[in-house]
């Protein structure tokens, strides 16, 4: 490993040292997987840091971290892919909604505050989960989490005015 001591031997000084020459490529190799130069750079730093959390147990950091940032980009995808098809299976039923009775816009309004704001910004601004959690001041699990609640009543109440 380029002459660096093994992770099992290894300080802070030689995390430091490999934080320094790896995370250039790790972000770089990240923002391919993703197509996202920012989202790359949080996956490397992510990976790095998880590294860091295993630097006692870890025999060759370099590939640790590779690994560890490949899976980040994996469960990205499935995530995306997830969101994707809930998006798509909302906006679906939103439009059918719409064009048999035009009562979405009032059923999105009558949601509660806490659901209303982020199902507006997501599905009407088209804002993504990221920018909806920086705004409403709020983590990203909860958002989706509130994306996710406000999909069931939308739907309940779609399937009750059929």
């Amino acid at each position: 490993m380029d002459g660096l001591p093994s992770a099992m031997t290894g300080t802070t000084a030689d995390f430091a040292e490999v934080f320094r020459r790896d995370f250039p490529r790790l972000a770089g190799y990240c923002a391919g997987l993703v197509n996202d130069r920012e989202l790359g750079a949080d996956l490397a730093q992510e990976a790095l840091a998880r590294t860091w959390g295993r630097w006692s147990r870890v025999i060759d950091p370099h590939a640790y971290a590779y690994l560890v940032a490949t899976n980040l980009a994996r469960r990205h995808w499935k995530k995306r892919a997830r969101d994707d098809q809930a998006r798509m299976a909302l906006r679906g039923q939103l439009r059918n909604a719409e064009a048999s009775d035009g009562t979405v816009r009032d059923l999105v309004e009558r949601l509660p505050e806490r659901l209303r704001a982020a199902t507006l910004l997501h599905y009407y601004a088209d804002l993504p989960v990221e920018e909806i959690a920086r705004l409403l001041h709020r983590p990203e699990g909860t958002v989706r989490q509130r994306l996710h609640e406000a999909r069931r009543l939308l739907a309940v109440h779609i399937r009750n005015e059929d």
